[in-house]
């Protein structure tokens, strides 16, 4: 039975992977780097921003030094706040899905988005008052696909509550990556992913593919956990 959801923020929520995108793309062309919109979404799109530089500098032979991680991690927040004067860009049905869910179930976010980003944005859009648990870059060392920001969530929300701890294949995962989705599975979780920035057909490791979380039923989601019971 579904007991809680956790959502991951970019790609779910906000449709800023664009953006983070270009944000990266043109801290790291400083360094000389060429990044391309291919290589980010095939291998870099999952990590937050520290593993996503060290994983484009090591593939292109760059040795990061202190200095040089900090003046490019900055340069690539700056480069995605200036990017959001224009305001957030939310997905289609993601907050009023949001809020539909919160009358139900406990929500938890987990994201390798900067905390200041995500509680930002969230306040701005007016959701934060949803999620019992955010999960930010900042409180894990491993990224997607490693399970490690799901689970805390997940031990995160059973220490604000005062009942029966929640179990990981209670929880729905709703995610937007493949690195994403495999890390739900690996931490014992259901999936259901939305195709906003992979195809279906790479996603099809998660139990329900979807375009988007528009006219999403939540009595579908625990139809889903009794089908693959």
């Amino acid at each position: 039975m579904l007991k809680a959801i956790i959502f991951d923020f970019n790609g779910v929520i906000l449709n800023d992977e664009p953006l983070h995108f270009a944000a990266m793309r043109d801290a790291v062309a400083d360094l000389g780097i060429h990044l391309t919109r291919e290589d980010y979404w095939s291998k870099y799109l999952p990590f937050d921003d520290k593993e996503c530089l060290e994983n484009v500098c090591r593939d292109h032979s760059f040795q990061l030094n202190e200095t040089t991680r900090s003046e490019t991690l900055e340069r690539k927040a700056r480069n995605y706040q200036q990017s959001l004067r224009g305001g957030y860009p939310l997905l289609p049905g993601a907050a009023q899905f949001v809020r539909a869910a919160a009358g139900h179930y406990p929500l938890a976010l987990a994201s390798g988005a900067r905390r200041i980003e995500i509680e930002s944005a969230l306040d701005s859009i007016d959701l934060r008052r949803y999620f019992t648990v955010i999960v930010a870059a900042e409180d894990f060392v491993l990224g997607k696909p490693n399970p490690e920001s799901f689970l805390l969530a997940l031990q995160w929300l059973n220490d604000a509550r005062n009942t029966a701890p929640i179990l990981p294949a209670e929880c729905l995962v709703i995610e937007d990556s493949v690195g994403g989705v495999s890390g739900a599975r690996v931490a014992g979780m259901h999936c259901m992913a939305v195709t906003s920035s992979y195809p279906r057909e790479a996603l099809q490791a998660a139990d329900r593919v979807v375009s988007t979380l528009e006219n999403i039923a939540l009595e579908s989601l625990n139809d889903l956990f009794e089908e693959i019971r």
